[in-house]
Formats: C-alpha cells, sequence, structure tokens
C-alpha cells in the first residue's frame, strides 16, 4: 500500500521530485563536512581539548569555531541543529562563568565531565567505523546529546546515517514509510531503522543521502509552519529599519543570547532579574520568547501597519548573515515591499485585528521572502516598565488573510 500524509502519495512525489535542484545544497553540505573533517580529524578526537569543543567560552583555543559551534552555526547543508537550548551539547560554558554538563556527567571537575564526554564520542566514533550500531546504545551520556551526536555519527560516516537528527523528526519518517516508530530509542538508532526503510524502497533508488532528506522535508515537514505577524511600531514606524537591514528580533537586548536558556524558568529569573518591578517575568512570556527563539528555515514572517495594511511578507533564512548586538536573531527575506492593503476584519467575530495572545497557526501565503528576522514580545504581554528594545513588536496572528499557497 502506498504510504499517504495529507493525500500525497509518497511514490507520486517522490517520482516528480526534481533531485538536480538538490545538487548545490548537496555541493555546499560536502564542503561543509570537509571543513569539519580537517578541523576535527577523527585521529584527534582522542586529544581533543575541551577547548575546542564547547560553546560559551571567551577565548576558543586555536582558529576557527569550536566544534559545537561549527556543529550548529557553520555547517546548515549538512542538516541543521540550529535553535532550542545550549543543552543540546551535553556541557557547555554558561554566561554565569559555570559549566552547564548533562545529568550523568553533574558533579564532576569540568576536564573531568569532558574526559568522560570525549571518551564516548570516540568509543561511538570507533564502533560505527567497526560496523558494531549496537554499541551505541551503551554509551549514557551521548543520549543527552541526540541532535549533535547524530548529526557528528552522519558527518563523519554519512555511508551509515540520513542527515536528519531530530528524534520526533525521524519517527514521523519512519511512520510515513510503514515502519514502527517506537519512542525513547537513540536517535541514531532511529535514523538507522529510517535508512533502511528508504534504501528498501524502489522509488528511492539511486538516491543519496541529501535527497532523500530534503525531498522528505519538503514534502512531508512535520513541522507546523507558523506565519507571525509583526507590528513594526507604532504605525510601522521602525519597518524601514527592519526592511532595510533584512532582519526581525526577539526579544529584549538586556537577556543576551536567548540560546543560553535551557528553560522557561531560567529564562523567567534572567527577566526578574533584570526588571524586579516589571510585569513581564512571567512563565508565559519566557515561553513566547523561547518560542520566537526557536524560528527555523521556512518559517514564514509578515510585517503590517495598523489592521488592515501588509508592508511585506517573508522567509527565515538561516543560512544568511544577520545583525549583532540583539538577544537573537535569524535571517528571512522580504518581498513585496509595497504596503498593500488586506482586509482583515472578520463578519463573524465583529472584525478587528488578529488577537496578539492567539497560538493557532497561519496557513503559509502566496509571496514569498527571505532576511534576517528578529521578533520581539507580543505587544499585550508587558514588560512596561523595562527599557523597550528599538525592535518591533510581534505577535501570531490568529487567521490568515490569504489563501494557503506555495508551501
Amino acid at each position: 500500500m502506498a504510504s499517504m500524509t495529507n493525500g500525497v502519495d509518497v511514490r507520486t512525489a517522490a517520482a516528480e521530485f526534481d533531485r538536480t535542484a538538490v545538487a548545490d545544497a548537496e555541493s555546499a553540505a560536502e564542503d561543509e563536512r570537509k571543513q569539519v573533517l580537517s578541523r576535527f580529524p577523527l585521529e584527534e578526537w582522542a586529544e581533543l581539548p575541551l577547548e575546542r569543543y564547547a560553546l560559551g567560552q571567551a577565548a576558543p583555543h586555536g582558529p576557527g569555531p569550536t566544534y559545537c559551534r561549527l556543529m550548529e552555526f557553520g555547517t546548515p547543508h549538512l542538516g541543521s541543529i540550529k535553535g532550542g537550548s545550549a543543552a543540546k551539547h551535553i556541557m557547555y560554558h554558561h554566561k554565569s562563568g559555570e559549566w552547564r554538563l548533562a545529568a550523568p556527567l553533574r558533579g564532576m571537575d569540568p576536564q573531568e565531565a569532558w574526559a568522560e564526554l570525549r571518551g564516548q564520542f570516540v568509543r561511538a566514533f570507533d564502533a560505527v567505523g567497526a560496523g558494531d550500531f549496537e554499541a551505541l546504545e551503551d554509551l549514557e551520556v551521548l543520549r543527552f546529546g541526540p541532535t549533535l551526536v547524530t548529526k557528528s555519527l552522519a558527518t563523519y560516516f554519512p555511508q551509515h546515517f540520513l542527515p536528519i537528527y531530530a528524534a520526533e523528526h525521524l519517527r514521523t519518517f519512519v511512520a510515513l514509510l510503514g515502519g514502527e516508530a517506537r519512542a525513547g530509542l537513540p536517535a541514531s538508532r532511529t535514523n538507522r531503522q529510517l535508512r533502511e526503510l528508504v534504501r528498501n524502497r524502489a522509488e528511492f533508488e539511486g538516491w543519496t543521502e541529501q535527497e532523500v532528506m530534503r525531498f522528505l522535508y519538503k514534502h512531508f515537514n512535520p513541522r507546523q509552519r507558523t506565519i507571525w505577524k509583526i507590528a513594526p511600531g507604532e504605525r510601522g514606524r521602525l519597518w524601514k529599519e527592519c526592511r532595510d537591514g533584512d532582519f526581525i528580533c526577539v526579544g529584549w537586548d538586556d537577556l543576551g543570547d536567548l540560546g543560553q536558556y535551557q528553560s522557561d524558568t531560567e529564562l523567567k529569573q534572567a527577566l526578574d532579574a533584570h526588571w524586579p518591578r516589571g510585569s513581564g517575568g512571567s512563565l508565559t512570556l519566557a515561553r513566547r520568547l523561547l518560542a520566537f527563539r526557536d524560528l527555523e528555515a521556512g518559517d514564514r514572517v509578515v510585517a503590517n501597519r495598523g489592521v488592515d495594511e501588509v508592508l511585506a511578507t517573508g522567509r527565515v533564512d538561516t543560512t544568511a548573515t544577520t545583525p549583532t548586538g540583539r538577544s537573537s536573531t535569524m535571517s528571512s527575506r522580504w518581498s513585496g515591499s509595497s504596503p498593500t492593503r488586506r482586509n482583515w476584519r472578520s463578519p463573524s467575530t465583529g472584525g478587528g485585528p488578529p488577537s496578539p495572545r492567539s497560538t493557532r497557526r497561519c496557513s503559509p501565503g502566496s509571496q514569498r521572502a527571505t532576511t534576517p528576522a528578529r521578533a520581539t514580545v507580543p505587544r499585550q504581554v508587558g514588560l512596561r516598565r523595562a527599557r523597550p528594545s528599538r525592535c518591533p513588536r510581534t505577535y501570531r496572528p490568529s487567521s490568515t488573510p490569504w489563501s494557503a499557497r506555495d508551501r
């Protein structure tokens, strides 16, 4: 029986997929892989110093980025693991000056913890090199960084893994192709399961790993795309700055990089510390800021002026250069920059703009764009006593003013 999602047949979609369109991305991915292998050769991992591995250090040892920074931010074509908490790296240096360690490493000296973590990476690489994939399941510490670990394995051993790293996404694709998606398994094992399912399907015969990955995300993306509605200041007064700088900003600059916060509780504590008498240090606000932080490539943004004027639409592009000095940035490109009137009033609700507090997702529109994107605190969420950010206030729309096309 043919596998289908949202009425789309896998076999039919594969037959129509333009594999030649992946060539440039595949070439870029191979260049990135060679960069990783050149800077961090497998044979040098056993002696790799902590200073060359971890995020958050003031002065990384040696030229170029640390391993974790390169894997998260410098190799997007190999598959994204950007966004979310720095905890994905198992250990990292927090801005407080403390080392943050995964549960099995807590209580250890940083160098002792690194020796254990590095040893498990080396054992994982040796096991895969010997074809002993079951040995990966005995490496407890590596289970606390499934996306980084799986991307590392796929980078060093692309012949054994697909460039897909999120456990939830892997399970979705396994189920799509007729496999049994089991929670609780290491992401690397589910990745291998998915790879086997792909290799057993005639429609993927001769396909590369990059072609398979890009096909699955194009037609069966497990992420529900969101449109982020941005009100760039009163009557769009900050729109020129956002348009010319190709960015959208998230959060309040005094918080620093939002990627350093592991949970909404930790971010709330930072909000309270910066603005102890403000009204914004709530878990609700913290969760919204973390959601803005985690915008991904392909998410849509729309800038508006007033309740019925669209200034431009955009699409997040995390591979572009973003402005510095902000709490969180990512890229997107703007299009349709000539103001356009759209009727957002609904006869059933009596009119008015979409509610800033709504979390309903919108269908992507037909206008496309991609610039550095930043989104700020929703208009009605508080922090009224805090020093306001220069960024536009943003919130999610509750309904879409255009048809669902160009997915």
